[in-house]
């Protein structure tokens, strides 16, 4: 189980205790990567479903606002999907909805930022050797730079 937990460690950050700002070489190539890969996808995936919920909303809302006041069929042959969709443009509108919400979780499952794939993909070790990976707090500055906290 150590080993798997090992894989995805990209590296080690030794803190020093006057140093509050450190450079990850290599950061910003690797979180690009990481982006262009499935967590990348799962975010364009997921503004496409926010595209396509919202042109469907749109539909909806305009059969209903601009659509027939009556709608005529034939009793025998019953409604076509055209009148079934103007008789129920809200449910149109609804389902719209329904694909933007499953859009904006898909997206927000793929974004992931820049401190919390530093936080899970790096090791900090104290001058004495100490892992406190669980106790820092980090701040993306620019580049490949980091301000990095100590929580007491």
């Amino acid at each position: 189980m150590q080993s798997a937990e090992k894989e995805c460690l990209l590296g080690q950050i030794n803190l020093k205790s006057e140093a509050r700002n450190y450079n990850v070489s290599g950061f910003s190539e690797i979180y690009a990567a990481h982006l262009e890969g499935p967590a990348g996808d799962a975010a364009f995936y997921g503004r496409v479903l926010i595209g396509i919920g919202l042109a469907i909303s749109a539909l909806g809302l305009g059969i209903f606002l601009f659509g027939p006041e009556v709608i005529y069929y034939d009793r025998l042959s019953g409604p076509t999907l055209i009148q079934y969709i103007q008789a129920n443009s809200g449910l149109v509108a609804i389902a719209g909805g329904l694909i933007m919400a499953w859009g904006g979780k898909q997206r927000d499952e793929g974004i992931v930022y820049r401190e919390d794939f530093l936080l899970s993909h790096y090791k900090f070790v104290t001058e004495d050797g100490q892992d406190v990976s669980g106790q820092v707090s980090v701040r993306y500055l620019e580049g490949d730079n980091f301000s990095v906290f100590i929580d007491l």
